[in-house]
């Protein structure tokens, strides 16, 4: 398991503050989530989120909820929102490797 220094730690909660019911799931992938990142890696989420689901809105959205983290952990932070009915049911290439080294968190 992969455990993120504070404030990293936070994540979820933010999300979950920010979108409710409608976050099914934020999944930590590349570097970080498979212990080979350096010490000025970025992260990468994947924000699982219910439909209604508007990139746009989305993604201002996400970024305003983890905005005070990248702040106060001077890490940065790659969100990408997506619908989770499309990350369950696609085969695009960056979701097969969300599902297959990605961590939940």
């Amino acid at each position: 398991m992969v455990r993120l220094p504070p404030p990293l730690d936070r994540i979820r909660p933010c999300l979950e503050r920010e979108f409710g019911a409608r976050l099914r799931g934020v999944v930590l992938f590349g570097s970080r989530a498979r212990g080979d990142h350096r010490p000025d890696s970025d992260v990468d989420l994947l924000v699982l989120l219910e439909p209604p689901f508007s990139l746009a809105e989305d993604q201002d959205r996400t970024i305003h909820a983890l905005y005070p983290l990248q702040l106060e952990s001077d890490v940065l932070l790659h969100p990408l929102p997506v619908d989770s009915e499309d990350f369950e049911s696609q085969r695009l290439a960056l979701y097969r490797e969300v599902r297959r080294d990605g961590v939940r968190l």
